[in-house]
C-alpha cells in the first residue's frame, strides 16, 4: 500500500552569500504562495504521461518475468492457463519459447493514467515538483544577482521571490524548458516511488494483472445471469442446516480444549452422528484459535446466510456439484436480495457488502460424521475437515493506489466451488436427474428479500421452516408445530425465559411473533391455527374479546404452548409430498465423459501453432509418438489426456 508520506522532499545545496543557511533560505523563499504559483505554471507539463509510460513498461516486464518463472516452475500446467493477452511464441531455429504481450497497450496506459491521476491528487506530487523547480530557480537567481547584498536575509529572500515571480510572468517558455529536463528525471523518481509501494517481489501475476487493469472484464459469464424461479430447488442436507445455524446463533460457538472455536450440531435421533464447524483463513486449512475466529464469527449473520442459500441453490443446477465451479456477479445477487430498491447505500458499498459476506463463508469449515439410511442400507457420509465453500472474490474497478484496494468496485465476481461435503450428501438420485439429488428441498425466493432489520424473526422462521420442510416431508403431519419449539430453534432460550419473567418482554415477543406470521402469510405461506390451543382471540390481528377466564394462564405461556400448521407457499407442499412416493434411491448414473481423440489433439496443436515436436517437448514425448497419438495408434492414458486438455485448452 502506498501512503502519502512516500513522497519525500529532497535536500539541495546552494552557493549563496555567506551568513545565510541553505535550508532556511529555501524555506524563506519557497513559501506556499510561491509554490502554488509555480504549480500552476507547471501544470501543462505532461508529467502524468511520463510516469504512466515508465510504469507501464516496468509493470509489463515484471509481469512477463513472473509468468516465465511460473512456467519454469510448473511446466505444462502453467502454459495451459496462460491468459488471453499473453501468447507463447516459439522460435524453431533457436529452439526457445518466449512470452509476448498481445493486449491493448493503449487501453492499459489509459487505465494506469486514470489511476495515477487520483494518486497525484492524494500525494503532493506537483507541490514537490514545484519545489524542485523552485530550488533550481534559486540557484540561477543567486548566480544572476551577484551584486545583491547578503547582509539582510529577509531582503535577500524577497529578492529571490521577486525573481521567480518575474520569470513566471515574463518568461513562461524559459520556465517550461527548465522544468522539462527536471520533469523527465522527476518522473523516473516518482515511478520508483510508486513501484516501491506495490512490493512487486511479493505480487503474483494475478496481482499485477489487477494493477494493469487487465481484469476489467469477465467474459466467462458475459451472458450468464443469476436467475431463480419463484420456487427454487435447494439442498437441505445436514451441513447446510448446521452451517446456517452456526451463522445465526453465534452464542452456540464454543472454545474447545485446544482453544479452537467450534460449533457442533448433533443428531437428535442418533447422538453418534454429528457435524462440526471451524474457522480458518482463506487459502489456509489451519484452524483459528478462539480470539482470531471470533472476528470471523462476528461477520456471520443474515447476509452470509442468504448468500449461502444462493450458493446452495446455484449448486443444485450442477450435475456433480463436487466437481463444479460457477461465477456470480455481486450486482445480480443485489437484485436477488432486493437491495437494488434500497437507496440508503451506494451500489459499490452494496457490492462490497456481498464480497464481505462471501469472504466470511470462505472461512467456514465443516467436519461431518454422519450415517445416512437404516439397517444394512446405511451410507457412510463421514468426511474429513474441508471448506463449506471455496470462494474467489474478484473485484473490478478503479484501483486506488493510496489504499491499495479497489474501494468502489464497478463489479465483484465471486467464483464458487462447493466443498467436498456435497459429494457425500448430494451424491444419490431418485427418479429425475439433478432435481432428484439426495436431500433436497425447495426455496421460496421471496424469503431472500425479507429485511432482517425490520422483520428479523420472520426471516429466521422462514429459513428454519424451509430447512424443516424436506426433513419432515415424510412425517404424518409434516407442517404441525408448537410455537415454543419453533422459537427455541430460531432464538436464544434466554429471550424466551425473559419473556416468561417480564410482561414487557412478553408483549414484545408476542408482537414480533404476530408480525412475523402476518408477513409470511403475505408471501404465500399457508397458516392454520389449532382451535383447541390457539383460540381466535390469540391469533394475529384478532379483534375478538378475550374470554372471562383468559387470566388463568399468562398470555405468553398460552402462546408458547399453542399449536399451528405452517405450510410453505404453493406448490412446495405438493412437490415435497411426492417424496413419499419415491422408490428406493439408486446411485446417480453419470454420463460418461467424451474421450479425447487424436483428431482433437491435431486440431488443438495446429490452433496453437505448434509442431508435433514442440507439443511433444512440453510432454517429454517424441514427435513420432505424438504422431501415433494423433493417428490413433497409441492409447491416450487418463493422465496424458488431462495434460493434453489443459495444454491445448480442449
Amino acid at each position: 500500500m502506498l501512503h502519502r508520506s512516500a513522497v519525500q522532499s529532497n535536500s539541495f545545496e546552494l552557493q549563496q552569500p555567506a551568513g545565510i543557511e541553505t535550508p532556511a533560505l529555501v524555506d524563506a523563499v519557497l513559501t506556499m504562495a510561491v509554490l502554488d504559483a509555480l504549480t500552476v505554471g507547471l501544470q501543462s507539463l505532461p508529467l502524468l504521461d511520463w510516469v504512466t509510460e515508465h510504469l507501464f513498461y516496468h509493470l509489463l516486464q515484471v509481469y512477463q518475468d513472473k509468468l516465465a518463472a511460473l512456467i519454469q516452475a510448473q511446466g505444462v500446467e502453467a502454459i495451459a492457463s496462460l491468459p488471453a493477452h499473453i501468447t507463447l511464441v516459439s522460435d524453431r531455429k533457436k529452439k526457445q519459447h518466449t512470452l509476448e504481450f498481445v493486449g491493448d497497450a493503449e487501453k492499459i496506459k489509459l487505465y494506469l493514467k486514470s489511476s495515477l491521476s487520483e494518486f497525484f491528487d492524494h500525494a503532493s506530487i506537483w507541490q514537490e515538483f514545484a519545489r524542485r523547480v523552485g530550488v533550481q530557480l534559486i540557484y540561477e537567481a543567486i548566480a544572476t544577482l551577484k551584486e545583491q547584498e547578503a547582509s539582510d536575509a529577509t531582503l535577500f529572500a524577497q529578492t529571490l521571490q521577486d525573481y521567480i515571480f518575474h520569470t513566471l510572468k515574463t518568461n513562461p517558455a524559459v520556465l517550461q524548458e527548465k522544468a522539462n529536463g527536471l520533469g523527465q528525471s522527476y518522473s523516473q523518481d516518482m515511478t520508483q516511488t510508486v513501484i516501491q509501494g506495490f512490493n512487486l517481489p511479493n505480487c503474483s501475476p494475478t496481482d499485477i494483472e489487477q494493477l494493469l487493469g487487465l481484469k476489467q472484464s469477465h467474459p466467462a459469464i458475459t451472458d450468464q445471469r443469476l436467475e431463480f424461479d419463484a420456487i427454487t430447488v435447494l439442498p437441505t442436507s445436514i451441513p447446510i442446516a448446521s452451517s446456517i445455524r452456526a451463522q445465526l446463533r453465534p452464542e452456540l460457538w464454543q472454545e474447545n480444549g485446544d482453544a479452537i472455536a467450534v460449533f457442533q450440531y448433533r443428531s437428535k435421533s442418533n447422538p453418534a452422528n454429528f457435524i462440526e464447524h471451524y474457522i480458518t483463513n482463506p487459502g489456509d486449512i489451519a484452524l483459528l484459535p478462539w480470539e482470531a475466529a471470533e472476528q470471523i464469527i462476528n461477520k456471520f449473520g443474515f447476509n452470509t446466510v442468504k448468500l449461502q442459500l444462493i450458493f446452495a441453490a446455484r449448486s443444485m443446477e450442477e450435475a456433480e456439484p463436487w466437481k463444479s465451479t460457477f461465477t456470480l456477479r455481486a450486482s445480480d445477487i443485489i437484485q436477488l436480495l432486493g437491495w437494488d430498491k434500497n437507496h440508503s447505500a451506494s451500489l459499490p458499498d452494496k457490492r462490497n457488502a456481498i464480497a464481505s459476506a462471501a469472504y466470511a463463508l470462505s472461512c467456514l469449515l465443516v467436519k461431518s460424521v454422519w450415517m445416512e439410511g437404516k439397517g444394512g442400507r446405511k451410507i457412510d457420509a463421514s468426511t474429513p475437515i474441508g471448506r463449506m465453500w471455496d470462494v474467489l472474490i474478484d473485484p473490478h474497478g478503479q484501483f486506488d493506489w493510496v489504499t491499495g484496494r479497489i474501494e468502489k468496485p464497478d463489479e465483484v465476481y465471486i467464483t464458487v466451488s462447493p466443498g467436498l461435503w456435497t459429494k457425500h450428501f448430494l451424491n444419490r438420485a431418485g427418479n429425475k436427474a439433478r432435481e432428484a439429488l439426495h436431500q433436497f428441498g425447495y426455496l421460496a425466493k421471496d424469503i431472500l428479500k425479507i429485511d432482517p432489520y425490520h422483520n428479523e424473526l420472520a426471516l429466521r422462521l422462514a429459513i428454519q421452516l424451509t430447512l424443516d420442510a424436506r426433513v419432515r416431508a415424510r412425517n404424518e403431519n409434516p407442517y404441525d408445530y408448537r410455537v415454543l419449539s419453533l422459537l427455541e430453534e430460531v432464538t436464544p432460550k434466554s429471550l424466551i425465559e425473559q419473556a416468561l419473567q417480564d410482561k414487557h418482554k412478553a408483549r414484545d415477543l408476542k408482537n414480533r411473533w404476530n408480525s412475523s406470521l402476518r408477513l409470511l402469510m403475505s408471501l404465500g405461506w399457508q397458516i392454520e391455527f389449532d382451535p383447541n390451543t390457539y383460540p381466535d382471540w390469540l391469533q394475529p390481528g384478532s379483534t375478538i374479546e378475550k374470554p372471562p377466564d383468559w387470566r388463568k394462564l399468562k398470555v405468553i405461556e398460552r402462546l408458547l404452548q399453542a399449536k399451528l400448521t405452517i405450510k410453505p407457499p404453493h406448490p412446495i407442499p405438493e412437490l415435497l409430498g411426492k417424496m413419499k412416493e419415491l422408490k428406493k434411491l439408486k446411485p446417480l448414473e453419470l454420463c460418461p465423459a467424451i474421450e479425447l481423440t487424436g483428431e482433437q489433439i491435431r486440431q488443438g496443436r495446429e490452433h496453437r501453432g505448434w509442431s508435433r515436436k514442440e507439443l511433444g517437448g512440453f510432454l517429454n514425448l517424441s514427435a513420432d509418438y505424438m504422431g501415433k497419438l494423433e493417428r490413433g495408434d497409441r492409447v491416450i492414458t487418463p493422465e496424458l489426456e488431462t495434460k493434453l486438455r489443459r495444454l491445448l485448452r480442449l
